[in-house]
């Protein structure tokens, strides 16, 4: 089981903050994200962490690690 965190727009994109899923096979973070994520082709400006390391979303995650994403904030 995979454990997915997700922050700000992408959760409310999601439907969820957290989101636990079984995969079969190794995945990609990308390919994962964008069954559960609406939109996440969209979405170029996020942060994600795989296992608690900053990560792309070419990384292949399996069964038992922690994906977490969230969106870059930018103030002015």
């Amino acid at each position: 089981m995979i454990r997915i965190k997700l922050m700000g727009a992408l959760a409310h994109l999601a439907g969820s903050r957290e989101i636990y899923i079984e995969v079969d096979k190794p995945k990609t973070v990308d390919e994962i994200l964008k069954e559960i994520v609406k939109g996440y082709d969209r979405l170029h400006d996020k942060i994600i962490m795989v296992n608690g390391k900053v990560a792309r979303g070419d990384v292949i995650v399996k069964d038992g690690d922690e994906i977490k994403v969230m969106p870059v904030l930018s103030g002015g």
